[in-house]
């Protein structure tokens, strides 16, 4: 009855268009976010502006259509804002005022890439060519059985999005209400009890969850670096070099080492903001490295990302790249952390303070590590909390620690639906732990 032919992937706040594509008696289409009327359309083309606002927060964006009494007919959802892929894709179908699947459209978006390189579709199992603008009529299908329509778009070796489209007779599709994972932080216990044991622990909205699992997955620690913070990596390194041969000799004196275990992944992001190639519409990325590494001497290359772009030029996007970070760590559903190495205070072009994003990294359960590095005369930037100064190898060790011992403590807890990560909370009921933040 109703789809959207808008994907968003990224971060999304400001004004955007959006559209959807309709079938049968629509008069009206409400779109909503986080519940909350954003804009409506009343007639064809099914397009509008919506303002997200300047803040940004994990949300549920919808589509409701309408007739002229006013009673719904349909409505989709799309969640933005939160940890996903590097691309979206759908299949949308195109129905006539019957409901019956007359064509298919595919869709995706991604400011990384401009367009799959590559896109395999087939209608029961036997491959179909789809050439621009990539619709496909199905209007001779016989409808008396129903039929699976797949596509495969392929936009890059380790971005590939397989989606389904199944019609027919009174076939409605499947629901899935999914799972939501949220990052929680052992405080007064040992280990996580049972999950009988931690029934009505959670609530979303004021109305209690089901626990379905816990786990202790392993943890990804994202780094956002000022570039003048490296020099001060760089001095330490021979110190910790030294430090890490002398404890091959001596295991009691890996204390004293600026590891992190083999359970955490250390990846950098750069908050020098590029421009990636061959692209129609703006889009901003900021350059991402995943090189797993046993401690911080994966913070020193000078180079980081392999997506072909060229550096935009102007300020640092600190809050910006520390917000992308967060959805970073929190991709794959693992224990998660974020470290902003700080360098000497210096003009920042976000599209949005350092207090929004140290709130929305609290909407999704990241907590937030800041090291400043900018030595001891200059000045860091201002509104990031906590600071914690390092200034030589020992301070840097001694950092290391904390971190480890707080994601040693990291348990995620698996609950059954899908929910707005900012919604969740821990009831009168739960004991001996507090959310990850």
């Amino acid at each position: 009855m109703i789809e959207f032919l808008t994907l968003f992937v990224g971060l999304v706040l400001g004004v955007h268009n959006i559209e959807v594509t309709v079938s049968g008696p629509v008069a009206r289409v409400e779109i909503r976010v986080n519940d909350v009327l954003a804009a409506e359309i009343n007639e064809a083309p099914w397009v509008v502006q919506t303002d997200f606002g300047r803040e940004l927060h994990p949300a549920i964006l919808e589509a409701v259509a309408y007739d002229d009494g006013g009673h719904e007919l349909g409505r989709t959802a799309q969640w933005i804002n939160l940890p996903g892929q590097r691309a979206e894709a759908e299949i949308v179908s195109i129905r006539d005022e019957n409901g019956r699947v007359q064509s298919a459209r595919l869709m995706w978006s991604s400011p990384e890439f401009s367009k799959p390189k590559k896109i395999i579709v087939e209608l029961d199992g036997k491959p179909i060519k789809v050439r621009p603008p990539h619709r496909i009529d199905l209007s001779d299908i016989p409808d008396r059985e129903v039929h699976v329509l797949t596509a495969d778009f392929q936009f890059s070796a380790d971005v590939e999005i397989r989606r389904e489209l199944v019609f027919g007779p009174e076939f409605e599709g499947d629901h899935d209400s999914g799972l939501t994972a949220v990052a929680v932080v052992l405080e007064d216990l040992d280990e996580l009890p049972a999950i009988e044991a931690m029934e009505g622990w959670f609530t979303s909205a004021g109305e209690p969850l089901i626990v379905a699992a816990a786990e202790v997955p392993d943890a990804r620690v994202v780094v956002v670096r000022d570039p003048t913070a490296v020099s001060q990596l760089a001095e330490m390194s021979p110190e910790l070099d030294r430090r890490r041969k002398k404890a091959r000799r001596n295991p009691r004196k890996e204390r004293t080492l600026d590891v992190f275990g083999d359970d955490v992944e250390i990846s950098v992001l750069s908050p020098e903001p590029v421009q990636p190639p061959n692209r129609q519409t703006a889009a901003i990325l900021f350059p991402y490295s995943n090189k797993p590494t046993p401690g911080t001497r994966g913070l020193l290359p000078a180079t980081i990302g392999s997506t072909p772009a060229s550096l935009m030029g102007g300020p640092l996007m600190m809050s910006d790249a520390v917000a992308v970070a967060a959805i970073r760590a929190a991709e794959g559903n693992g224990r998660r952390a974020v470290i902003l190495l700080l360098g000497q205070e210096r003009e920042d072009g976000s599209r949005f303070g350092t207090e929004a994003a140290r709130r929305y990294l609290e909407d999704l359960r990241v907590p937030l590590v800041v090291w400043d590095l900018s030595g001891p005369a200059a000045v860091a930037p201002q509104g990031w909390g906590d600071l914690k100064v390092v200034e030589n190898a020992d301070d840097l060790v001694r950092q290391v620690r904390r971190l480890r011992y707080r994601l040693g403590e990291q348990r995620i807890v698996w609950l059954r639906g899908r929910h707005l990560p900012q919604q969740i909370e821990l009831s009168e009921k739960a004991s001996g732990i507090s959310l990850a933040r």
